[in-house]
């Protein structure tokens, strides 16, 4: 679509294109002279997976509304996600993932709840506007407890809360304030929340309070991190330019780590995106596709066409860099699915206003008085 619709495809943000074909070549490039093999190496596959998937939105030019879709789609897919993590929390009990994987479905419910939060024209009465689908997508992200995710969530809730009461008179906005500081207070003292928060914060701040790890029932978690970061650093510290590949990068992780390298038996990756990335690529690889991302993001903000669509673009940076910081991202096929399309269909909704303004004899394509947010 790219190559056969050039014309529709030079609107999208080349920048992000250019860095994406080096990121790939890059990585790729430093498999095949490693001499790496192709078999079990996932490595290959999640680079040609973001590869192909950032020209996710040269295809979605064949639809005529890419972002209504997007986001109607994503709305239902809340609706979905809330209703089964619900079920499966009362039924099954324990942490709700995608196949036993609970950071990935939370990452990808909260990108879901922030893409079903951006504002349409004339929205479908079944499926309306508001910061509704930011509070479903919270629900079923406490499900599954994964604190990277349950941190940011509230607040992006909370904002567009404000934001949407804005329309009505200072009374109705109080006695709304009223009633959801008593549900909130409900859910915490008697609900399911008040659990979650418990046993997945309190014992971690109690911890770096007093420094008892008795009532922190996952500090194995944050153990495991610390020895993971502090391996990869200095293999890092010794490869910084090309790194050592993600074939071979455990292993290296666990010999670094020496007596502790038990904690350390099937992890796949170092839990950090940056260090990931400099293990995999090194900081040539980190730069492009660092250089991709923010190009995106810049091209992204400036052709937005309100200033919801705009807060969408900062909370999507946000719940990536928090989820970053503890997983990544880019490393799991779902979860860079998640990312590329929705980076593609804002890109695909950017190039039709930038047409739009082309042939209406506009040289640039800013949000006015007509924003909706």
């Amino acid at each position: 679509m790219a190559c056969g619709r050039h014309a529709v495809a030079r609107l999208h943000c080349k920048k992000f294109y250019i860095f994406i074909v080096l990121y790939a070549a890059w990585s790729l490039g430093l498999i095949l002279f490693r001499g790496e093999p192709f078999s079990d190496n996932r490595q290959i596959g999640y680079t040609l997976l973001i590869a192909v998937f950032a020209f996710a939105g040269s295809g979605m030019a064949l639809i005529r509304d890419p972002l209504r879709a997007y986001v109607l789609g994503a709305r239902v897919g809340v609706i979905i996600a809330t209703i089964t993590a619900l079920y499966l929390a009362v039924t099954a009990g324990g942490r709700i993932g995608i196949g036993g994987n609970q950071a990935v479905f939370a990452f990808v419910v909260g990108v879901s709840a922030i893409s079903a939060a951006i504002p349409l024209r004339h929205a479908w009465r079944y499926l309306p506007n508001g910061p509704h689908w930011l509070v479903l997508g919270l629900a079923a992200v406490l499900a599954s407890e994964t604190r990277a995710v349950i941190v940011v969530l509230p607040i992006f809730a909370a904002v567009e809360i404000i934001f949407f009461l804005k329309r009505f008179s200072i009374r109705q906005q109080g006695s709304v304030y009223a009633a959801l500081a008593v549900a909130l207070a409900a859910l915490i003292v008697v609900g399911p929340v008040g659990d979650v928060i418990s046993k997945r914060f309190s014992g971690m701040i109690e911890y770096y309070d007093t420094g008892d790890s008795k009532q922190w029932e996952d500090k194995i978690s944050a153990d495991i991190r610390e020895v993971l970061w502090t391996s990869a650093s200095k293999i890092i510290a010794q490869h910084p330019f090309a790194g050592v590949g993600s074939y071979s990068k455990m292993n290296d992780v666990r010999a670094e780590a020496g007596d502790k390298a038990e904690m350390l038996a099937g992890f796949r990756h170092v839990h950090n995106t940056v260090l990931d990335e400099l293990l995999n690529d090194g900081i040539v690889g980190l730069i492009f596709m660092t250089g991709a991302f923010l190009s995106i993001f810049i091209y992204l903000w400036r052709t937005a066409d309100s200033w919801a669509m705009r807060r969408a673009l900062i909370y999507f940076a946000v719940i990536s860099s928090s989820y970053g910081m503890l997983h990544n991202p880019l490393l799991h096929e779902v979860t860079i699915s998640s990312t590329m399309f929705f980076l593609a269909a804002l890109n695909a909704a950017a190039s039709r206003r930038v047409m739009a303004a082309r042939r209406a004899g506009l040289k640039t394509c800013i949000f006015g008085k007509k924003s909706i947010a």
